[in-house]
């Protein structure tokens, strides 16, 4: 698939920021680790596409976003998508399951900092995400996964500064 046909399939999605903000570090982080970039932005442009559809029964997202993408991505790209919320039972596997579930969340928190923040820090990101541990803590276990792909959290925040 291309990145234009699958910008049309999320161009009404109520998390398009969010989905643009996904693809642009998953497509950064997959040239710093040497993988697939276009399979990694993929990955982080569609991860959401059901969002809207499955807001009310979370156990299902990600599961019908992969069943509209398994015969238009490779099974370990679907994959990825049914595991980036835990809440659908489907547990990471693999470096590009793992990467997406900390860049979702990553993502979360970048959004959440830009708010509050002028222009964000590592230091401003921390700060942001202790606190938003307390509401949401999975963020926080999310994010650690970076550590299991290779990267400290003070570089996979770097990643997230760069211009």
């Amino acid at each position: 698939m291309s990145r234009k046909k699958a910008l049309k399939l999320v161009n009404n999605c109520s998390k398009y920021s969010h989905l643009l903000l996904a693809s642009k570090l998953m497509k950064r982080l997959a040239e710093k680790l040497g993988e697939d970039s276009l399979e990694w932005e993929l990955v982080g442009l569609l991860h959401d596409l059901d969002f809207d559809e499955v807001r009310n029964d979370m156990s299902k997202h990600g599961v019908l976003a992969a069943e509209r993408l398994k015969d238009k991505l490779p099974e370990h790209c679907v994959y990825a998508i049914k595991a980036h919320d835990y809440r659908a039972g489907f547990k990471p596997k693999s470096r590009l399951d793992k990467a997406l579930i900390a860049v979702d969340s990553l993502s979360v928190l970048m959004e959440e900092a830009q708010e509050e923040f002028q222009e964000p820090d590592k230091q401003d990101f921390k700060d942001k995400l202790e606190r938003l541990s307390f509401e949401e803590p999975w963020h926080k276990s999310n994010i650690q996964k970076c550590k299991e792909f290779g990267l400290s959290i003070d570089e996979f925040f770097e990643l997230a500064l760069v211009p």
